[in-house]
């Protein structure tokens, strides 16, 4: 199923600003990743958003790859990974963002180090 394909549910949908809410960011940010297409809410007749339970469980996702360093480019790249379908170069990207993470972590677990060695000097 493509990530713009709602399936018929049953669920009760979400406000924009209940989604929001239970994601722990702004409507703004809701509207933003729409706009990225990494979102895609379900329309009303009179044109406002209402979200799926699952959305904002996505959108803490995205929240999480966003402050890991990830842009929005890259994560809508690995959107077929989240549906549970992935090609090579998209493969590649994952592993490519994820060796650059553990780098990012190693230069952070070096710097925390050096500020604990200059501690203990004091």
């Amino acid at each position: 199923m493509s990530q713009n394909s709602h399936p018929v549910t049953r669920l009760p949908l979400l406000s924009i600003g209940e989604t929001a809410r239970q994601a722990g960011c702004t409507p703004r940010a809701l509207r933003y990743y729409e706009e990225q297409g990494l979102l895609a809410p379900i329309r009303t007749s009179g044109g406002q958003r209402r979200y799926r339970a699952d959305d904002v469980e996505r959108v803490l996702l995205y929240r999480r790859l966003i402050d890991a360093g990830l842009g929005t480019e890259v994560i809508r790249e690995l959107l077929p990974c989240m549906n549970g379908a992935a090609s090579a170069d998209t493969v590649a990207t994952l592993e490519r963002e994820h060796a650059r993470l553990i780098d990012q972590a190693r230069e952070l677990e070096e710097t925390a180090s050096r500020l604990k060695s200059i501690l203990t000097s004091l």
